[in-house]
């Protein structure tokens, strides 16, 4: 039965994803845990954190638009997570959040980011939220043999994607299920 403070809390979206290199995604899967930011203090203080003290994650609500525009122009965050949202918010706090309100210099920009707090700078089993991983190949990043090579032996469905609008709309990519698909893949676009 669904209780009316379920409808008003503030929660993660049920569903979420996370931007990260290749590396990064590679230690996430082998150590089985995502490692959270510290929350800031001072001027930049988190109004809508969920502890005085502790850790947060940045996820996106949408695959494309708003916080992942910016987040893929940082680096090379080529690799995107869709997690279980839901299945985190019964262990987690946390739920939306506008790092940018008013910083564009219009109040009609959109950012969909949801942020995941914690009191521990880890959060553990992170195989249990992970549903799948997109990447893009990027002529700036490496997709990296030893990534995929872990996302596959923890059996995360795996796609990759030629092309960064393809990825975007999370269609026409293809799914590597072992390591003569991901060979196959990068001669095909390597030429």
């Amino acid at each position: 039965m669904i209780k009316l403070k379920d409808i008003l809390t503030e929660r993660i979206s049920d569903v979420v994803y996370h931007f990260t290199s290749p590396d990064a995604a590679t230690l996430i899967i082998s150590k089985n845990k995502f490692k959270l930011s510290p929350i800031p203090v001072g001027q930049k203080v988190d109004p809508g954190k969920k502890y005085e003290d502790g850790y947060f994650m940045s996820v996106a609500r949408t695959k494309v638009e708003g916080y992942t525009k910016v987040a893929d122009g940082s680096g090379c965050k080529n690799v995107r997570m869709e997690l279980d949202g839901a299945k985190m918010g019964n262990t987690l706090k946390g739920g939306a959040y506008n790092y940018f309100h008013g910083q564009h210099g219009r109040d009609d920009y959109e950012e969909y980011e949801d942020r995941v707090y914690s009191q521990k700078e880890y959060i553990d089993n992170a195989l249990g939220y992970i549903k799948r991983i997109d990447v893009y190949w990027d002529k700036r990043c490496e997709i990296g043999f030893n990534f995929v090579k872990t996302a596959l032996q923890h059996n995360i469905p795996t796609f990759l994607f030629a092309k960064r609008e393809k990825w975007g709309q999370q269609s026409g990519g293809i799914e590597v299920r072992d390591m003569d698909g991901y060979t196959l893949f990068m001669k095909s676009i390597i030429k």
